[in-house]
């Protein structure tokens, strides 16, 4: 698949890795460990391949939402409980991603960023926490050209730019930068690279400027953040390192502390999700979503995760989507959602 675009480009994005030891491939086949979601959202109206990615937003009173694409129909907005709060049909969006603290007519929104590469565009969501409304601003269909974006990705620099990573089937990687003057949405082209193949899964994370980016077939890499930095890629795993199997789809960060906390990466292949534990990037384990107070998951792709904590979850909790939920008539008309997993189960599972 999984978890860039601004005015100008920061200085708090510029710094880059430090140069790395020679990737040493590891095949053993490690078996994942198991965990159970707490509960689960409702399936998504459109049947077969509809859900996709989730982004998760806490807000400062420990409200918030997730957002959930249906790449047949638009975006949904489900409550931190799992029920679903709205629906906003804004076509086929394939990956979404947010931020917090987007200044948009003088006011700071949650900025959500989703892929549609139908149509080749960024489109835009802005929620205004002060007066709880989602809303689509009439300029916020962005064309990315002749790029066609699968993937998405959003980071924030130390100075409030905002840059949106953009990952496609083709294996191209494009940088940009979003600003709003005026009221008025643009972006601005600042980095390309290869990946290599088909390329979904992209993630920053803004304490360390690094960027990380699942080929589906070739491997988890990590890139400075930075678009002026080097576009050189350390190979943190390949397909088929520590029992995972391609595809390798969504990718998000679990942050702990000013450096702390793992790399999650859904292994699509084999129904399970590897860790990658921060600063160091070492293997840190893997585990897959079995059937407990609902069912497990399988063939996920986009997932998300967040450190901070609300009532029912004091340390974070992890979302992910499900292939295949269980209430499917059949593969045809299968039917999907997103499973909901307390990050202490996770954690438990490590030690």
């Amino acid at each position: 698949m999984k978890n860039l675009l601004l005015l100008s480009v920061s200085a708090g994005l510029l710094s880059a890795c430090a140069v790395t030891p020679a990737y040493v491939g590891i095949a053993t086949d490690l078996a994942p460990f198991e965990v159970q979601a707490k509960f689960e959202t409702p399936v998504m109206a459109s049947e077969g391949d509809s859900a996709d990615d989730p982004a998760i937003y806490i807000g400062d009173n420990g409200n918030g939402f997730i957002a959930a694409t249906d790449k047949q129909a638009g975006l949904y907005i489900y409550n931190l409980d799992g029920t679903q709060r709205d629906y906003m049909p804004i076509g086929t969006i394939n990956n979404v991603d947010l931020r917090k603290g987007f200044m948009y007519k003088g006011a700071p929104h949650v900025l959500l960023v989703t892929s549609n590469d139908e149509i080749n565009a960024i489109q835009v969501v802005l929620y205004n926490p002060a007066t709880d409304r989602f809303t689509e601003p009439k300029d916020g269909k962005l064309s990315t050209g002749t790029l066609s974006p699968y993937g998405i990705c959003l980071g924030k620099s130390v100075n409030d730019t905002f840059h949106i990573g953009l990952t496609t089937k083709a294996g191209i990687y494009e940088q940009h930068i979003l600003s709003a003057t005026n009221g008025e949405l643009s972006t601005r082209k600042v980095r390309e690279f290869s990946t290599g193949t088909k390329t979904e899964g992209c993630a920053f994370d803004d304490r360390t400027n690094l960027l990380y980016i699942a080929e589906e077939a070739g491997g988890l890499y990590r890139y400075p953040a930075s678009p002026s930095g080097k576009d050189e890629k350390f190979v943190m795993a390949r397909a088929g390192d520590y029992g995972t199997m391609a595809d390798l789809e969504g990718v998000t960060v679990y942050q702990d502390g000013a450096d702390g906390g793992y790399v999650v990466m859904s292994s699509q292949g084999n129904n399970s999700y590897a860790l990658f534990s921060l600063p160091d990037h070492e293997f840190a384990g893997r585990f897959s979503v079995t059937d407990g107070a609902v069912d497990g998951t399988s063939t996920t792709d986009g997932i998300d995760v967040t450190s901070t904590p609300t009532a029912q979850f004091p340390k974070g909790f992890l979302v992910v989507q499900d292939d295949m939920d269980e209430t499917s008539p059949s593969e045809a008309r299968k039917k999907q959602n997103l499973k909901v997993i307390d990050w202490r189960d996770i954690e438990a599972g490590l030690k």
